[in-house]
């Protein structure tokens, strides 16, 4: 399914719940085990009409992908990705759907050491335009390979759920890291 940028928006911020068993959690708790694999689904309980899923996926290099994708029968169209220690080139064209905020990163190569997030772009394949986390308002940065690496994925599960809306309360158990 193709999507314009405007539905993408549209999509990201209608709230959203973890389900279960067809059931829409108000609460959900995440156990972080090394290497942390995780896959949800969610709706909307304000449009059902749309499916979504979460994933986070950590390395056993400590490379964490968090990924939200429209689901659309069997097929995936991804919204919105981060990538800490992950490499990416950009596409080189730039058509009339880029946003200008991409502009300056046509064609970039993105190295292991440089974070990123990705947006949908019509009109491109899934989740090709990447913009340094350094120039994004995504809130945390850094993946610290420190002792408190266990509570900044916490942190940053937490807030990747309050930008795509989801409302269910999400708790990291980082003790099991």
């Amino acid at each position: 399914m193709n999507i314009t940028n405007e539905q993408a928006e549209y999509l990201l911020g209608i709230p959203k719940k973890v389900v279960v068993n067809d059931s829409l959690l108000n609460h959900y708790s995440i156990d972080q085990m090394f290497p942390l694999k995780l896959r949800l689904e969610l709706v909307s309980p304000v449009d059902d009409d749309y499916t979504f899923l979460w994933e986070i996926n950590q390395s056993d290099k400590n490379r964490i992908r968090i990924s939200f994708h429209h689901q659309e029968n069997d097929s995936k169209t991804g919204l919105i990705r981060i990538d800490y220690n992950s490499g990416h080139t950009n596409p080189e064209a730039i058509s009339e759907f880029v946003p200008a905020k991409f502009h300056p990163y046509a064609g970039k190569h993105f190295d292991s050491h440089e974070h990123h997030i990705h947006y949908h772009v019509q009109g491109y394949k899934t989740l090709s335009w990447a913009v340094p986390l350094k120039d994004d308002g995504f809130e945390i940065k850094e993946l610290d390979d420190n002792p408190d690496l266990q509570l900044n994925i916490a942190r940053i599960i937490r807030y990747f759920a309050r930008i795509v809306n989801i409302q269910t309360e999400i708790t990291v158990n980082s003790l099991l890291l």
